[in-house]
């Protein structure tokens, strides 16, 4: 069924709701706190504190299932350095807590930190904390812009400037992983520096009766691979302004009909598999960790995960451009958490976030627990890990912050377009229910009747 055909609900009853399309959440970095300050818990637009109270605080978090355990790990290091500060950790899988997240905030006593991908209805509404004396505070403006942009809303609506609302724990890339052991087999010779060599491979592949494409067409699979496509064929500012809600900016983009083509294309030669609209994202993962897959597009966040199952047999890569000297460019965003507006302990939860940032031990914990960059200062080196997967992520990560190629995920445009528009017609795209140019159409008409509202 065409998304089209869908009634849209109320864009702040779908708050959050497109948090189920990054599946996977990640953690991130730690950090040394700044000068100290009047206190002024519950105000985001007076004098804040960058000093910890003496009396204890229990700071509660509301994260994903998939980032519990790093945000846990980052909890019991900020209470080892600083007792008088204790952590209650709460985990929802995320498509259960993009149903709940508005809920969660506008509660009586809500934690002091919330996972949120999608934070643009969030920070109209004024339901969550403006980040702005904080990121004064702390420095943050040495931090990179292009990132924290991502969490930034201006008073008209448009996002990408205007005043900070989040702040990752750990920042994100997204690539191809390649199983390296079937690449042997076939003869390649991966990387792939353009789009035609990665075609080829995908060739390669499928003549040997293997998978090309581990595919999840059911749910987050397709949006991964024609944002990539997109990446590659046109100009990434155009999506992100697009992403942004920036006045005039469209979904209908010569380069995005370019991108819906080749995913057809790949669909009718088998590089996509026939059955990709029933195979879910973990589905995906496990075809492609079994060996039946030689590539699958995905993010950092499976790094640790792959590498412990894989081990030597998997790498990874960045989606290449139409010619070899084609600046990089990919999906590259924190995993945003918010302050709620009427949390209890603002300023000792700002001091938790920018101590992930800057502290070494927790910049370590996020490499080693998620496999993806801390973020924070530019100037603070990356921590190294032992794990060669976790080395081709991280490095990934600082070769799109050098080249300025970070691009928000496209399900992130609003709250509600991942599952009520994006899901079903990118699996009308893949069943050829529907044309290019019908595709790109179909998801600007559902952005635009959820801005419209």
């Amino acid at each position: 069924m065409s998304a089209k055909h869908l009634p849209l609900m109320n864009r702040r009853r779908m708050l959050g709701a497109s948090a189920v399309a990054l599946v996977a959440a990640t953690i991130s970095a730690c950090s040394a706190p700044g000068s100290g300050g009047a206190s002024a818990e519950g105000s985001a637009a007076g004098a804040v504190s960058t000093t910890l109270p003496a009396e204890p605080v229990k700071i509660r978090i509301m994260t994903s299932t998939e980032a519990a355990d790093a945000v846990t790990a980052l909890g019991e290091a900020f209470t080892a350095q600083h007792n008088t500060v204790t952590f209650e950790i709460t985990a929802e899988a995320n498509a259960t807590l993009g149903q709940n997240i508005s809920r969660i905030l506008t509660r009586n006593d809500p934690p002091e930190l919330c996972f949120m991908p999608a934070l643009s209805a969030a920070a109209e509404d004024g339901i969550v904390t403006n980040m702005d004396p904080y990121a004064e505070a702390y420095g943050w403006d040495s931090w990179s812009q292009a990132l924290l942009a991502i969490a930034r809303m201006d008073d008209s609506g448009e996002r990408g400037v205007g005043s900070l609302y989040a702040v990752g724990i750990g920042y994100n890339v997204t690539g191809i992983f390649y199983n390296t052991e079937l690449a042997a087999e076939l003869g390649l010779t991966l990387p792939p520096t353009t789009l035609d060599e990665f075609d080829a491979a995908c060739a390669a592949a499928v003549a040997a009766g293997k998978k090309a494409i581990a595919m999840a067409g059911k749910d987050v699979g397709t949006p991964y691979l024609l944002q990539m496509l997109q990446n590659a064929y046109g100009d990434s500012q155009e999506i992100n302004d697009w992403i942004f809600q920036k006045s005039g900016a469209t979904f209908v983009q010569p380069a995005m009909i370019q991108a819906a083509a080749k995913i057809q294309e790949w669909v009718g030669n088998g590089v996509i598999p026939g059955d990709a609209v029933s195979i879910d994202y973990s589905t995906s993962m496990a075809d492609f960790q079994a060996g039946d897959a030689l590539f699958v597009p995905n993010g950092d966040w499976e790094s640790q995960r792959l590498a412990s199952v894989m081990g030597d047999r998997v790498g990874f890569f960045l989606f290449p451009g139409t010619t070899a000297d084609a600046s990089p460019v990919a999906m590259s965003a924190p995993a945003n958490y918010v302050i709620p507006a009427t949390a209890a302990h603002k300023d000792v939860t700002a001091y938790f976030l920018n101590w992930i940032h800057t502290d070494v031990s927790a910049r370590q914990i996020v490499v080693d627990a998620i496999g993806c960059s801390p973020g924070g200062p530019t100037d603070l080196p990356v921590p190294t890990s032992d794990v060669q997967l976790v080395q081709e992520t991280t490095q990934a990560f600082n070769t799109i912050l050098e080249s300025g190629g970070a691009v928000d995920f496209i399900a992130n445009a609003t709250p509600g377009i991942g599952m009520g528009v994006m899901t079903p017609e990118c699996q009308a795209l893949l069943l050829g229910q529907t044309t290019p140019e019908q595709f790109v159409q179909a998801i600007q008409d559902g952005y635009e009747q959820e801005l419209n509202g």
